[in-house]
């Protein structure tokens, strides 16, 4: 897999707290993470960022 940032290598690894394990991908040479939930939220920010982008269409109310 290559990292998203710098195109270096990525490997898997495991990363654990006190209550969670899980498994994540982690470049050799920027120390970028990618694991499941960063990559949902980094598409989830590009669609608001896309969304927002459009201007809202006149709404026809009691003011208009």
């Amino acid at each position: 897999m290559k990292c998203p940032r710098c195109e270096g290598l990525m490997y898997l690894e495991r990363f654990a707290d006190y209550f969670l394990t899980f498994d994540a991908w982690k470049c050799i040479n920027c120390g970028a993470i990618m694991d499941r939930i960063i990559l949902l939220n980094q598409q989830k920010s590009v669609l608001l960022s896309e969304f927002e982008e459009f201007e809202p269409l006149p709404t026809k109310g009691r003011n208009n």
